[in-house]
């Protein structure tokens, strides 16, 4: 993994200077330099996450549970400070990089990400805060600085601080979410400090579902003061919903072992009790087949101490080494560390290495392709250069007619694929009452726990369904290849050109890779696309379904992207569906409102499954047409070059700019040869 990562590191910078290099190539276009150079600064910030990120974590769990204080312990930036007390004595405080103790109405999502020398920003110390507000763009963010004091950052984060502390021109605006920006963290890990599923603010729930879609993995925290109780149980649940149909795993943590320390009947710290309580908990309420899923609980909760940390590193500024090293060792903080480094030596590594050897790729090649064609041009002979120009002015006319109705086949194609891919489900209300109704009418609902074990075969039972040969995951992940087959061909038969694909400026229309990072299309948003989906497929209020949430598990590229969403909106049915009936006293009333709410659940599944399954392809129609136009663009520009060296036929001395050319041109074949390499890990 450092291998592979030191190799990513090392092409990037070869790309960064590639890039620079090529902002003064010969005979390019007259905005090519600045394009070059802020393209040459998107390297430089991959080249940050390239060394410093290899997994996303999401912590979870209820509130006040020690998420914020869990945080600042993983990545080293929690310190034990000193502090004088009013009548003259001194009390210990602990300082973290995100304020402690957050409540409902006022915490905000909260990320710290890791970044490296080469950051932009000055990140040193307890790091480089930026914030984004709810009135900002989707990727629009405001600087506040480096280092800010506890103060500044919680009022940031909790409405309930003083907002004079905030910068004059963020006063009064609501905090959307806030990230850290941190040099020399101890993991490489982005850590998202989530509020909770089903937050009072819209805005941040939006934030933590599209944080769950980004994440590779969970982290659910709870307090050691308490065990899991009833108030726990929606909360897993969602988390168990899209395990199922994620895979993504979930390491369980009691955390503040240390104020939890005193001695019971056994002479055993309390602490220990709370974790055998927690593991029976999830053993109890989340089963499979009649045992526990230890899939989604693995080894249960590991407990821990940042605050025991912060102590030992206090005595070893000290110098007292033999306290500092058992006072360590009680934190239990390195085994913790240990299995985010598992996770990261299994699998999300070298995931994140592709990913950004992926987004340097789409960098690189449309550059590089600019550079190869006007090293051909410049190659070419007057008479040579005439027949180029027709045949450039035939494909923009050809472009300029056949764009349009390019969409409108595509997106034909796509709505009869996805009409297939659905036909199951008019069969799904009927497989839920089959398997369920007798296990309601035999379940106590007025008990928490048992509802729960009714929600959980729900998802069990959705789960196989979905994934069943004649489910609807299974019959997208076939239609949509069949998709990817009708783009290829649609293009080919437009415009008679087999080599056409290998052309355009991503090389996109590979039949594996039909997709391209958001963040390189800046005229597609999130929720332009959610809109156009739902437009397609006839859905009028998608934005309902989640927005970029909805699009990030569309694309975050598992098995079947949509499965996810299909998890996310059979909770939001049931928390709206366990809410009313909480009201109703009558066992046998409860258990028919059960039994009659599958059916307006299979029918919003079936809509957002439809929704989801349209994101998906609305993407990559979307995607392509945006590489056709970057393709009408380079050729108007070759076209333009190309008349005025016939408008010059005099200029013969070009040996020099041919030279510079291929010099260019051979390195970018080179990285981009490493990069798919990469990739491919």
């Amino acid at each position: 993994m450092d291998e592979a990562r030191n190799e990513l590191r090392s092409v990037l910078d070869r790309c960064e200077l590639w890039m620079r290099a090529a902002s003064a190539a010969p005979e390019t276009p007259a905005d090519w330099s600045q394009e070059l150079l802020e393209d040459a600064g998107t390297m430089k910030r991959l080249r940050t996450r390239a060394a410093s990120t290899l997994i996303n974590v999401a912590l979870l769990g209820a509130f006040s549970s020690g998420k914020s204080f869990l945080l600042s312990g993983l990545q080293r930036g929690l310190e034990l400070v000193e502090v004088p007390t009013s009548n003259g004595q001194t009390a210990d405080k602990f300082v973290g990089l995100l304020p402690s103790s957050p409540i409902p109405t006022t915490a905000c999502p909260a990320s710290v990400v890791p970044v490296d020398e080469q950051a932009t920003v000055d990140a040193s110390g307890t790091g480089y805060l930026r914030v984004r507000f709810t009135d900002s763009g989707e990727d629009e963010w405001e600087d506040v600085g480096n280092s800010p004091a506890p103060s500044v950052v919680a009022a940031y984060a909790m409405h309930e601080a003083d907002m004079t502390d905030r910068l004059r021109a963020h006063r009064g605006r609501e905090v959307a979410e806030l990230e850290i920006m941190l040099a020399k963290a101890e993991l490489p890990a982005k850590l998202y400090d989530l509020p909770g599923y089903g937050s009072p603010n819209p805005i941040h729930d939006m934030i933590v579902r599209t944080a769950m879609a980004d994440a590779d993995c969970f982290m659910y925290v709870t307090h050691a003061s308490r065990t899991l109780s009833e108030r726990d149980l929606d909360l897993i649940r969602f988390l168990y919903d899209h395990y199922l149909l994620s895979r993504k795993r979930v390491v369980w943590v009691v955390t503040a072992i240390d104020a939890a320390d005193n001695l019971d009947f056994r002479n055993a710290p309390e602490w220990q009790a709370t974790v055998a309580r927690n593991n029976d908990y999830l053993r109890e309420n989340f089963t499979l087949d009649g045992r526990p899923d230890l899939g989604f609980i693995g080894e249960g909760f590991l407990p821990v101490s940042p605050a025991n940390e912060a102590r030992a590193d206090k005595l070893s500024a000290d110098g007292a080494e033999a306290a500092a090293q058992r006072m360590h060792a009680e934190s239990r903080m390195a085994t913790l560390r240990q299995a985010i480094e598992d996770l990261i030596s299994t699998g999300t590594g070298t995931k994140h290495i592709a990913a950004v050897a992926t987004e340097a790729q789409v960098l690189m090649a449309p550059r590089n392709q600019v550079l190869t064609e006007r090293l051909s041009n410049e190659r070419l002979e007057i008479d040579e250069l005439k027949e180029l120009l027709e045949s450039q002015q035939r494909g923009l006319e050809l472009l300029d007619t056949a764009l349009p109705r390019i969409r409108e086949d595509l997106e034909r194609k796509l709505q009869n694929r996805i009409a297939r891919t659905v036909r199951p489900f008019t069969r799904l209300a009927g497989h839920l009452h089959t398997e369920l109704d007798h296990v309601i009418r035999a379940t106590d609902l007025n008990r928490p726990t048992k509802a729960n074990q009714i929600q959980v075969s729900k998802a069990q039972v959705l789960r196989t369904w979905i994934e069943a040969q004649a489910g609807p995951a299974t019959l997208w992940t076939e239609q949509f290849e069949a998709f990817k087959q009708d783009i290829v061909q649609t293009v080919d038969q437009v415009f008679g050109d087999k080599d056409l694909a290998g052309r355009l400026p991503d090389f996109t229309l590979d039949v594996n890779n039909l997709s391209v990072p958001q963040q390189a299309r800046p005229s597609t948003t999130r929720h332009d696309v959610v809109q156009r989906a739902a437009a397609l497929v006839g859905i009028v209020t998608p934005v309902a379904a989640g927005g970029g949430w909805l699009y990030g598990l569309a694309a975050a590229g598992t098995l079947f992207p949509p499965a996810g969403l299909v998890a996310g909106v059979a909770a939001l049915v049931f928390l709206g569906v366990h809410r009313r009936k909480r009201r109703i006293s009558s066992l046998q009333v409860l258990q028919d409102e059960w039994i009659s709410a599958m059916d307006s659940e299979a029918a919003a599944i079936k809509e957002q499954f439809t929704l989801a399954t349209s994101v998906q392809g609305t993407d990559v129609i979307d995607h392509l047409m945006d590489n056709l136009a970057q393709y009408r663009e380079q050729l108007e520009r070759s076209r333009d070059h190309v008349r005025e060296r016939i408008a010059h036929p005099e200029n013969q001395a070009r040996q020099g700019s041919i030279d510079q050319l291929e010099s260019l041109c051979t390195e970018a074949d080179a990285l981009l040869e490493s990069l798919r390499t990469l990739k491919a890990m």
